[in-house]
């Protein structure tokens, strides 16, 4: 054995060790001793590849003067290419390419240059690897192709990648447009359109691109997906709509988007919620206006027989409420354990709504399942202007649970 490749017991020489560490001038002494360039450590590193991981541009120059091995991998199956690619070394990959390595050549995780270079955003490195024509499509042990990487860097928000991949990319494209619209990536979006793929085409649970940009609020890739004319009364397999999902999370401008695009408003969740029946709920006033526009069905009940006014009552949204009785709803349409609106407004105190309800000449004497009346359950719990306010009304004092009025009253 020369002097030159000598080594410790770990097996590294002073040429790895000097590539290594990036000590251009000695790398040059030592190459003047023509030692084994390809000579490796315990691990089965050598020098170009420690140059290379560690983009030591000048010294890569050098080992390749010496023609070495640039196919030699360590015992993880990384290549010189594969750790300059996924480092981010760019003159490096250059340097590489010009010997002609196997640009497919992959580690023990079957990951390739191109994967690597891909994941890591590396634009740059994923052209040069392009001009080679890999395989786009080779899978590493968790089954990510580059071609899956288009999901990825969807996510990541890497327009360029997404550019330099598409051309290569051999499925359908509607899973990175599903990403990048759930991430809210417009210029990715814009990008995936222009290849016409299916824009309602459902992940497991009967998401689609549009449903996940209504979702998360992104109103200008809705509008880009809307252009392309969408079955915008898709539901997913709860039976939610894009429409319902806006109108919940309280993305306004969103819906107006939808309703633009004559969206059904009274369809429903498999439960029964409509996107009226989910506002009220949540006291969004200007989304329930904006709904009463499209002069949906206002007596549509959840399953459990929820209305929307009576959701707005319980959930004392005086406002919408407010607006509800302006579209003449049954306020007698009761839940099914029998509470009609006036019973629970009178049992909740609010008195400005049972003011309101009365207005629509409600039956005051109508009682829930155990039998108890507005004018009762107001009486029970102390609200003493509702039960004027009821009394006003010529309610049957006797008719209810108990005949227990006038125990419950201060009056």
């Amino acid at each position: 054995m020369m002097l030159c490749d000598q080594c410790r017991d770990d097996g590294i020489t002073g040429l790895l060790m000097a590539s290594q560490n990036g000590h251009t001038d000695i790398v040059k002494i030592l190459l003047e001793k023509d030692p084994n360039v390809d000579l490796c450590d315990n691990d089965c590193c050598s020098p170009l590849l420690q140059a290379s991981q560690k983009g030591h541009t000048d010294i890569v120059k050098l080992l390749l003067e010496r023609d070495p091995n640039v196919d030699l991998c360590n015992n993880d199956g990384c290549s010189p290419l594969l750790q300059a690619s996924q480092n981010g070394h760019t003159d490096i990959v250059k340097l590489l390419l010009e010997k002609d390595p196997n640009v497919d050549l992959c580690d023990n995780d079957w990951c390739s240059p191109l994967l690597q270079a891909s994941q890591n955003g590396h634009t740059d490195i994923v052209k040069l690897l392009l001009q080679k024509d890999p395989n786009v499509n080779r899978c590493n042990k968790n089954r990510l192709s580059p071609s899956c990487m288009l999901l990825m860097e969807s996510q990541k928000g890497h327009t360029g990648i997404v550019k330099l991949l598409f051309g290569k990319y051999h499925n359908d494209g509607c899973s990175p447009l599903y990403i990048a619209s759930q991430e809210g990536h417009t210029d990715i979006v814009r990008l995936l359109l222009e290849k016409d793929p299916n824009i309602d085409l459902c992940d497991e649970y009967g998401c689609s691109p549009l449903f996940k940009a209504s979702q998360n609020g992104h109103p200008d890739i809705v509008k880009l997906l809307l252009e392309r004319d969408p079955n915008v009364d898709l539901c997913n397999n709860d039976g939610c709509s894009h429409l319902s999902w806006a109108s919940q999370n309280g993305h306004t401008d969103i819906l107006k988007s939808f309703l633009g695009k004559d969206s059904n408003v009274d369809l429903y969740h498999k439960d029964g919620w409509s996107p009226r029946n989910i506002t009220s709920q949540n006291g969004d006033t200007d989304i329930v206006k904006i709904l009463l526009e499209k002069d949906p069905n206002f007596d549509q009940c959840h399953k459990d027989g929820w209305s929307p006014l009576i959701k707005a009552i319980y959930k004392r949204h005086s406002d919408i409420v407010k607006l509800l009785l302006k579209k003449d709803p049954n306020v007698e349409l009761c839940h099914k354990d029998g509470w009609s609106p006036l019973n629970i407004t009178s049992q909740n105190g609010d008195t400005a709504i049972v003011k309101l309800l009365l207005e629509k000449y409600p039956k005051v004497d109508l009682c829930q399942i155990s039998g108890c009346s507005p004018l009762f359950m107001a009486s029970q719990n102390g609200h003493t202007e509702i039960v004027k306010l009821l009394l006003g009304e010529d309610p049957k004092i006797d008719y209810a649970t108990m005949n227990v009025y006038l125990y419950y009253s201060k009056l």
